[in-house]
């Protein structure tokens, strides 16, 4: 049985290689009768959407979409979890029971808050075009966004472990529902300071499901999030989960700033045996060089 797979003809504005995509595509999900390999098959089918003027809002991964998993823009909204999904909802009820001391542990290791020592310190780690953070080619933000990461680009930052056990230790606890081994993972404190925003733009992959826990929300003023055509704004310690892949975008319109604990957890869709090929994929793609 085939999977299809739909990807763009550019990663980072620049063109791909279809045969080395496929290559990618084959070696990982390719059956091999002759030598008893996977017996998972694939079909890459290049080219973003045609209908993008219908004003109908669709996932648009710019990268990846795997078809057939569940899609929304969002997955809570007023203490609901879209399907009543178990797995997202224990991992919202998780962090939410570690708002406060998460909250601490920000403002110790970044505002220096009842800071230990001076040695636990975290600098800001969010570099454009560089070797860190960023998953986009062009700028999106405009303002100041300050990124504090525990994983990185699916590299874990022993320092942020250190410096804030409890928070590390809430993701860890997740498990393998912790999207955290793909070069498109990530965790972090991110920080929209006043007058801050990030233009609207589509994530990678239909992969993950995005995770906001709101650790510091402006009291007042226009400070909000819209994925997928709808607005929602943040409350303090109630998780906000979000597909990405839908194009989305967020503003802070306040003298305040907007604190926020963002980390990406597995679809629950994608079932274990396709989390592993997905991860083999990504590293071969990476090991070639196609994946900064």
């Amino acid at each position: 049985m085939n999977k299809i797979v739909g990807i763009s003809t550019s990663v980072a504005g620049r063109p791909l290689r279809s045969g080395s995509i496929r290559l990618a595509f084959q070696r990982t999900f390719s059956s091999d009768t002759s030598t008893g390999s996977s017996t998972a098959g694939s079909t890459v089918v290049q080219g973003p959407s045609l209908l993008t003027s219908t004003g109908i809002h669709r996932p648009n991964p710019s990268l990846f979409q795997l078809p057939g998993l569940r899609s929304l823009p969002f997955w809570t909204k007023d203490n609901v979890v879209a399907y009543n999904d178990p797995t997202v909802t224990k991992i919202i009820q998780h962090v939410e029971r570690n708002a406060d001391v998460i909250k601490q542990e920000y403002l110790a290791a970044v505002m220096g808050v009842n800071r230990k020592s001076a040695d636990d310190v975290l600098e800001p780690d969010y570099d454009l075009g560089g070797s860190k953070g960023n998953e986009h080619v062009d700028a999106l933000h405009e303002g100041q966004w300050d990124w504090h990461s525990y994983i990185l680009k699916g590299v874990k930052q022993p320092k942020f472990g250190d410096v804030c056990p409890v928070t590390s230790g809430c993701l860890e606890s997740f498990g393998p529902n912790l999207f955290s081994t793909t070069p498109f993972s990530f965790a972090f404190f991110s920080t929209l300071q006043p007058g801050a925003s990030i233009k609207a733009h589509s994530g990678p992959m239909n992969l993950r499901l995005r995770v906001h826990l709101p650790l510091i929300v402006p009291t007042s003023g226009d400070c909000g999030i819209r994925c997928g055509g709808q607005e929602r704004q943040w409350v303090q310690g109630k998780a906000l989960v979000l597909d990405d892949s839908y194009v989305h975008e967020v503003w802070n319109k306040t003298s305040e700033p907007r604190v926020i604990l963002l980390f990406d957890i597995w679809h629950p869709d994608v079932h274990p045996i396709e989390r592993d090929n997905i991860n083999e994929m990504f590293g071969f793609a990476k090991d070639q060089g196609w994946l900064n």
